[in-house]
């Protein structure tokens, strides 16, 4: 996983601020030194009024070029698409949630076809320069495939990365997992040499309220969610937080571990 970033794709929906959603792919595409590229799927918006020069007035404005792809399909299918046939680092993608239905789906079915990194912002979302990276941790072994990803971008923006403990009980497996993945979190931090912090939240049923209460206390963040199924933080606080979030969320789809996957996070 271990590599340099070479290509950044975005793109948006009529639903969001598309200003919000260009200025977050702007400067992740500057951090990290890579291209930058619009993917127009059948159902993401026009970029720019649709007159002219679309790409001089966008190097113009923000001082990137830009090159611009079409890939027909639904919004996130395209997307998966894209980010796999360009060997993308990272996908910035501005969208309404996706809805769960009685038979599944929602956010987890449409992040999961990735292989690559999503920074997502929602219709409420405001884009922001992270100086924290929050990095909330449930009772999974899976919760620390968050880590690089965390720790990559935290160096290219110098922030702070946040270790957020979170269970549903003080007692037993779930305390125990819970305070063991954030011990093994802020170590792998510190050894990165990033800023690092630790909290241990207090138990509770409703983990993506305590979390977006928490991050109240930080004015400028991102958050770190993985889309695992198992855990404190499983497929509905995925879409909860999908849904609620006022902040870009660095996405890490879920893979299947390989081996025991203790040192391969």
């Amino acid at each position: 996983m271990d590599k340099t970033d070479t290509k950044i794709l975005f793109s948006f929906d009529k639903f969001v601020n598309s200003e919000e959603v260009i200025q977050a792919a702007v400067a992740v595409a500057r951090k990290s030194m890579a291209s930058l590229e619009y993917i127009m799927t059948d159902e993401s918006a026009a970029l720019g009024s649709g007159g002219g020069d679309v790409i001089g007035d966008f190097k113009l404005k923000h001082g990137v070029q830009l090159e611009i792809s079409k890939y027909p399909g639904t919004f996130w299918k395209a997307l998966a698409k894209a980010a796999e046939k360009l060997a993308a680092t990272m996908v910035v993608v501005g969208s309404q949630p996706a809805k769960a239905g009685l038979l599944g789906g929602g956010m987890t079915s449409k992040v999961d076809a990735f292989t690559c990194s999503i920074l997502y912002l929602n219709e409420k979302a405001k884009w922001q320069i992270p100086n924290d990276i929050l990095m909330p941790l449930d009772t999974s072994s899976e919760t620390r495939q968050k880590f690089f990803l965390v720790s990559h971008w935290a160096k290219l923006f110098q922030a702070n990365v946040d270790v957020i403990g979170l269970k549903k009980s003080d007692k037993g497996e779930d305390a125990k997992m819970s305070h063991f993945y954030t011990v093994q979190g802020y170590n792998y931090m510190v050894e990165k040499g990033i800023r690092t912090s630790t909290i241990e939240m207090e138990p509770t049923s409703d983990i993506v309220a305590s979390l977006l209460k928490h991050s109240e206390t930080f004015r400028s963040k991102w958050m770190s969610v993985l889309s695992n199924a198992e855990g404190a933080f499983r497929i509905s606080a995925f879409q909860k937080v999908c849904e609620e979030a006022t902040f870009p969320l660095l996405i890490v789809p879920y893979h299947e571990p390989i081996g025991l996957g203790g040192s391969g996070y």
